[in-house]
């Protein structure tokens, strides 16, 4: 388990997907705190998961 799985354990942000997405960008985002998100997430498609999950109003992160 790593640790974004373990501090996000009880998370509900309403959908499971959601919910994975969150633990995913979260440990991808902590492994490399200093880069910029696309760098840090390491694809356009994993970059754009992370700006919908902040940009999402009903049940995102930001």
């Amino acid at each position: 388990m790593s640790w974004s799985e373990d501090e996000f354990a009880t998370l509900d942000l309403g959908d499971e997907r959601r919910n994975q997405r969150a633990i995913r960008v979260a440990d991808q985002l902590g492994s490399a705190p200093h880069e910029s998100i696309p760098k840090a997430c390491g694809g356009w498609a994993e970059s754009k998961a992370a700006y919908r999950l902040f940009d999402n109003p009903e049940g995102g992160v930001g």
